[in-house]
């Protein structure tokens, strides 16, 4: 099991940097009209999907793993929801050039190789239409031996600082883009979700246990480096 299907079979919506309170947050500071159609790239349990939802946006969801997409397909339907749910991967995805008037995403690029999601961002979006990414990035550059670590618990492609992510914006075809402040992981904090799906079996197995403590140690051995950024990208 690596750590990607480990979330899913925990029903974790939120396992990004900040959790629901910070997707909340930016979202608010955004302030999609009514009617936005909007892409959500990895929507894991579709807790960001429905959230949009309910404030009036058209939304269209996309995770490459399938667990994921059963949890998000149910929290939809329980939360009486429109949101079209899709099994797709950010790097390729089903869609008609310039389809929606924004892209959604939170620690999703940095699992991607190279730039092939961020090509997508812009080829899906609309001419004016707007990526939000909330990605992992780092205070310093990690050594070698640090990022071989992480690599190889999380399956990360980009461990980049925020220059380093600005730089890889200014090699793709959005004509501007910006992002936050760094902001450490050890700032941020998330919330309990009611409609969260657990398969309480895997807390009778000693090698998902051990994931678990792994996921811990990590997170405190690079809480000090490790935060996120807001990338805003706009499609000329």
């Amino acid at each position: 099991m690596d750590y990607h299907s480990l979330l899913a079979r925990l029903g974790e919506g939120s396992a990004h940097p900040g959790g629901f309170q910070a997707t909340k947050e930016l979202i608010g500071q955004i302030h999609f009209p009514r009617g936005t159609k909007v892409l959500e790239v990895g929507c894991g349990t579709g807790r960001t999907a429905c959230y949009l939802a309910s404030l009036g946006c058209s939304v269209t969801a996309i995770d490459r793993n399938e667990n994921m997409i059963q949890k998000a397909v149910y929290r939809a339907k329980i939360s009486e929801l429109p949101v079209r749910i899709l099994q797709a991967d950010a790097a390729s995805m089903p869609f008609a050039d310039e389809t929606f008037d924004a892209v959604f995403t939170e620690s999703v690029t940095a699992f991607t190789k190279g730039s092939s999601a961020i090509s997508e961002y812009w080829r899906v979006l609309k001419p004016k239409g707007v990526l939000y990414d909330r990605e992992l990035a780092f205070a310093v550059k990690l050594t070698t031996v640090q990022k071989k670590k992480l690599q190889s618990f999380y399956g990360l492609h980009h461990l980049r600082t925020v220059p380093e992510w600005l730089k890889l914006m200014s090699k793709s075809r959005f004509n501007k883009h910006s992002a936050s402040p760094f902001l450490q992981m050890k700032q941020l904090a998330g919330d309990d979700d009611p409609l969260r799906v657990i398969d309480h079996e895997l807390f009778t197995k000693p090698d998902v246990i051990a994931m678990m403590m792994t996921n811990e140690r990590l997170l405190s051995n690079f809480s000090n480096v490790m935060g996120s950024v807001v990338i805003t990208a706009w499609k000329g």
